[in-house]
């Protein structure tokens, strides 16, 4: 009797933005806590606060406050740091899991590439692991907003 495989049905999320500002600059936008707080949040939504431990096995954390006062914690692990070319990064929501259900967590992965292309910088973002379309979906919601505050900042 053949037994099939198990099947994990994960979701990806591919986005990938051009931006008027070099390489090293973008990557420091990403790593530096103070120029996260600038910018990391979608319209409307305000980031409180960013700690950023910039090490393979380092930790990072961001608290979003939304429109209605809620606070959500948006942290992980550095699991891979290329400056100014690549970072790759678990993604936990806290009490928000990434399969959309209050009060639970579930780890994600993002994997963000920084492309030089003379003055400018191609950012492609990945985000792996999710386990509905839905979840994909309000993250990609939530990471277009974070890129479009990204792009005014620099402007």
């Amino acid at each position: 009797m053949n037994m099939a495989e198990p099947q994990t049905d994960t979701k990806s999320l591919y986005i990938q933005r051009t931006f008027n500002t070099h390489c090293e600059d973008m990557f420091r936008a990403w790593t530096d806590p103070e120029i996260l707080k600038q910018w990391f949040a979608p319209e409307g939504v305000i980031t409180e606060s960013a700690e950023v431990d910039l090490r393979v096995g380092g930790d990072y954390s961001l608290v979003l406050k939304l429109p209605d006062g809620e606070r959500v914690n948006h942290y992980g692990t550095y699991q891979e740091i290329s400056s100014p070319e690549k970072l790759v990064f678990t993604w936990i929501l806290d009490g928000q899991a990434c399969e959309g259900q209050k009060a639970e967590q579930s780890e994600t992965l993002v994997t963000v590439e920084f492309n030089a292309l003379g003055d400018q910088t191609e950012v492609c973002l990945t985000h792996d692991l999710f386990v509905t379309d839905k979840t994909k979906e309000m993250h990609a919601f939530g990471w277009n907003g974070c890129l479009d505050s990204l792009d005014r900042m620099l402007k």
